[in-house]
């Protein structure tokens, strides 16, 4: 990542946060500890931001809630590529004029580009993707009541909200990894919110490109029997997709190429 990049996701990281660590950036920028501190001192001398022992603090700092995890700015960065393929494959699932939950995440992002053109009734907790498809299509768009986490663009509360009102033929979400014991995510008002959105919906696709199915958290959100779809792309490994095929999910692997079909596993 260049300098200037750096200089911008930091600024950008400490408005957000009010003051954010250097093990929090050298996590979230995938730089050594050494470069980040150059960083903050470069930013520092321009009278940018404020040098706090262990950290950085916005010049006018104010409390924002904020989530674990990776930032929704970043996420997008990560596997681009594949997240475009998988929800490319997962758009085509859907048929016009369903009524469809869409939970939030840089990869069920992706999926506003190929909803341009459809009529669907849709609930997102995606800001984004909700701004995005109110603009740019004739989709019908509901977001349930709460708060909106600046940093990974999501609406979350909780407390119940519209999802106990809204049913939904499927939930197509993304996650923070999935595995033979389910899929995962690592922030508790995550959890909450997507099993409002799971209890609205009767079927359930997950949208993971292959990275997720190597991370692991302590909170399992949804288990494989809940499952009826996965889709990832083309660098998923047999023995990684091994467990869902034993546990009857269908699965469907994106190709790389923009205009391959995805092909169906099981």
């Amino acid at each position: 990542m260049l300098e200037r990049e750096r200089h911008r996701l930091i600024l950008r990281t400490a408005e957000e946060r009010s003051v954010v660590s250097v093990p929090d950036l050298c996590e979230l920028l995938g730089a050594s500890e050494a470069t980040i501190r150059r960083d903050i001192a470069g930013l520092a001398e321009r009278g940018e931001v404020r040098r706090v022992r262990g950290g950085v603090e916005a010049l006018q700092p104010r409390y924002e809630p904020h989530l674990v995890g990776t930032p929704f700015v970043f996420s997008q960065d990560v596997q681009a590529a594949q997240k475009r393929a998988v929800a490319r494959a997962a758009a085509s699932l859907m048929q016009r004029g369903e009524s469809l939950i869409i939970g939030g995440g840089s990869t069920t992002f992706c999926l506003a580009e190929f909803l341009e053109d459809r009529e669907l009734d849709i609930m997102t907790n995606s800001f984004p993707l909700a701004s995005h498809l109110v603009s740019h299509s004739r989709n019908r768009i509901t977001l349930p009541g709460g708060t909106v986490y600046r940093e990974q663009s999501i609406v979350l509360s909780p407390f119940d909200d519209a999802t106990q009102h809204f049913w939904g033929r499927s939930f197509y979400t993304s996650c923070y990894g999935l595995n033979r014991f389910g899929m995962m995510e690592n922030d508790p008002l995550i959890v909450q919110s997507q099993n409002r959105l799971l209890a609205s919906a009767e079927r359930v696709v997950v949208l993971a490109d292959s990275r997720k199915l190597r991370q692991y958290s302590s909170m399992i959100v949804i288990p494989l029997a809940r499952i009826a779809t996965i889709v990832t792309d083309w660098e998923a490994q047999p023995d990684e997709l091994q467990p869902f095929s034993d546990a009857g999910i269908e699965i469907i692997v994106a190709a790389a190429e923009v205009d391959a079909p995805a092909r169906q596993v099981a």
